[in-house]
């Protein structure tokens, strides 16, 4: 059996090779050596000295398989036109992306637990909020209804002062009347009025 060492092949590929090279011998010796101890047992080696022996070894076939990874890894180790990135700069590529995705993720958290904080305060102060505007509607309401009360009652005082004018005027000059009159009475000196 020979082997087939193509100038691609790699280290773990003809180890793999040695290997199977190694078992097939093994698996001959035993039989060669099974072979000449059955002879040599049995008593029949002086018949079998003028024969020649033939042995016969099964031949190894490849699985379909087996080619077809062999062709992939002969394409995997050829250099190609296009230089396609190794393992290890994937490896980096990959690290650096993880990275950089990572950080964003920590940058979205911060960012996300900062509005989650405002929002809670800004609740919080929403209910403080809610709680002054009943109050001021109240106080509204209250001031609202005392105005109304003094509309009312400043409207009632200006009919007041209206319908009473003229009485007003008449009772001033009645009293005016009156004092002229004590005054006379005491003997002032009427003058007359200057207009």
């Amino acid at each position: 059996m020979a082997l087939k060492v193509t100038s691609n092949a790699t280290i773990p590929e003809l180890l793999r090779l040695r290997k199977d090279k190694d078992i097939v011998m093994q698996i001959m010796k035993i039989v060669i050596i099974g072979l000449l101890g059955t002879v040599f047992f049995t008593g029949c080696i002086d018949s079998m000295i003028d024969q020649p022996i033939e042995i016969t070894l099964p031949t190894f076939t490849k699985p379909a398989i087996q080619d077809t990874q062999n062709k992939f890894l002969e394409q995997r180790f050829t250099e190609t036109k296009e230089q396609s990135p190794g393992a290890v700069e994937n490896a980096l590529m990959w690290s650096q992306k993880y990275d950089e995705l990572l950080s964003k993720n920590e940058n979205f958290m911060d960012k996300n637990n900062s509005l989650t904080k405002e929002n809670t305060e800004f609740k919080h102060q929403l209910s403080q909020l809610q709680l002054e505007l009943e109050q001021t509607e109240k106080e509204l309401e209250g001031a609202n209804a005392f105005l109304q009360e003094m509309q009312l009652e400043l409207n009632h005082w200006k009919d007041d002062v209206l319908g009473f004018r003229d009485e007003m005027r008449q009772a001033e000059s009645t009293q005016l009347d009156a004092l002229s009159r004590i005054l006379k009475l005491l003997g002032a000196e009427m003058t007359e009025p200057q207009q």
